[in-house]
């Protein structure tokens, strides 16, 4: 089944819609839940708070592309659920400590066309990145794996990994200094 099949299933609130969605994409899911939550529990959980967002949004929604939409929903979940029960592994916040230095600071919401603005630039500065640090990177700070779980999949050493996380980090701060983010 298509992501275009999948959404309009959705959209015609058919009771196959969800068993078809976690049929499709539930070891995905089940995989960017557990880079956020540490106890199995939490992530079935936040699995099934997602079904039930996904049947909730679609309609009015009508993501394009699907798959990433799909993530971003059980990811914010995930996030959610962890802030609510202080259960996150470390890597989480590790993750989020590095790549903190790289973005914009303040505590004032940001608007939504300069949060846009700020998206569209790092999805920039990705796509000119080399298609092994741009996983190393999505890898990291997306997906919140550990480094040396990044390092295993790009079939690199920790150092190799951490060198090219840093210099990643560096040059996104740069390139959002230039464009005067920073």
């Amino acid at each position: 089944m298509t992501d275009q099949e999948l959404v309009e299933l959705f959209l015609a609130r058919s009771e196959e819609a969800v068993p078809a969605l976690a049929e499709r994409y539930g070891p995905y899911c089940r995989a960017v839940a557990a880079g956020v939550l540490s106890d199995p529990r939490d992530v079935d959980e936040c699995l099934n708070d997602c079904w039930l967002a996904v049947w909730r949004a679609i309609p009015p929604a009508r993501p394009e592309r699907f798959k990433g939409w799909l993530a971003a929903v059980v990811r914010n979940r995930a996030l959610a659920m962890g802030r609510e029960n202080s259960r996150r592994p470390p890597a989480v916040d590790e993750a989020a400590l590095e790549l903190a230095s790289c973005l914009p600071a303040g505590s004032d919401p940001m608007g939504e066309a300069e949060f846009r603005a700020l998206q569209e630039a790092v999805e920039r500065f990705l796509r000119d990145q080399p298609r092994q640090v741009r996983v190393a990177f999505v890898r990291r700070y997306w997906y919140s794996d550990s480094v040396e779980d990044a390092a295993r999949r790009l079939g690199w050493s920790v150092s190799k990994t951490k060198s090219a996380l840093f210099r990643a980090r560096n040059k996104l701060r740069e390139q959002l200094r230039k464009e005067g983010f920073l």
